[in-house]
Order: C-alpha cells, then structure tokens, then sequence
C-alpha cells in the first residue's frame, strides 16, 4: 500500500501544480486581454482627442483668416473715410472763404449799380469811419469815376 499511497501523492501534485499553472495562465490571459483593450480604448480617446484639436486649429485659422479680412475692410472703410472727410473740409473752406468774402462781394455790386450823383450823397451823409470802410472796399475805377477822394 505504500507503493499505492506514494503513487496516489504523486499523481496528485502534478495535477495541483498543473491546477495553479492553468488558473495562473487564464489570469495571465485575462490581465492581457484586458490591457490590449484599455490600449484599444486610449487610441480610440487619442484619435478623438487628436480629431478635436485639429478641428480647433482648423476653425482658429479659419477664425483669423476672417479677423484679417475683417481688418483689411476696416483699414480700406476708414482710408476712404478720411479721404471723403478731407475733400469735405476743402470744399466747406472754400465755401467759408467765400461766405467771408460775401458781404464785401454784395456791397461792392450794390454801390458800382448806384448811380454817381446818389452814391456821392450816400457817402456824404455817412460818418467818416463808415464812408472809410465802404471806400477801402470800393475798387479805384468806381472810386475815380464817381470823383470821391479821402477826407483828411
């Protein structure tokens, strides 16, 4: 019965052993099936990730490439602005030299029109500072011809 004994002892170690190895290799397994797919996973979050940020890069250039546009119409709008605010401040100088010049324009017509004899006793009857005034505004032919001189 020894024999026997020893035999069955025998027999059943192996298989014990064999036991842990096979359990040892389904968790070797398990643990590998269950890296190669978290590995799976993270690609799949990388190139997701990765789609992203390319979709970002993609919409700030298109984003700054408008922003450039935008700025490029603004310069153009603001120097056609100040090229048309520029020939209006020409053209209301203009008009205001010659609303300057106006009443000395109307005032000169309105005297070379008088007749002589009524436009010496206008100048006659008015205080010498006016007559002065309206005489330095008088052009030297209507001046002679009307035969007026400087009071002194």
């Amino acid at each position: 019965m020894i024999d026997f004994l020893t035999m069955a002892t025998r027999t059943r170690k192996p298989l014990a052993r064999n036991n842990h190895l096979e359990e040892a290799m389904a968790l070797l397994i398990r643990n590998q099936a269950a890296f190669v797919e978290q590995i799976a996973r993270n690609d799949q979050e990388r190139l997701a990730l990765q789609r992203n940020a390319q979709e970002w890069q993609h919409r700030t250039a298109e984003w700054q490439h408008k922003t450039e546009v935008w700025q490029h119409r603004t310069e153009e709008w603001q120097r056609k602005a100040e090229a048309r605010f520029d020939k209006i401040e020409q053209r209301l100088a203009r008009i205001e030299a010659s609303l300057v010049q106006l009443p000395k324009t109307i005032l000169q017509s309105v005297l070379e029109q008088l007749p002589k004899t009524i436009l010496q006793s206008v100048l006659e009857q008015l205080p010498k500072t006016i007559v002065k005034d309206v005489l330095d505004q008088l052009s030297k032919a209507v001046k002679k011809e009307i035969g007026f001189t400087t009071p002194t």
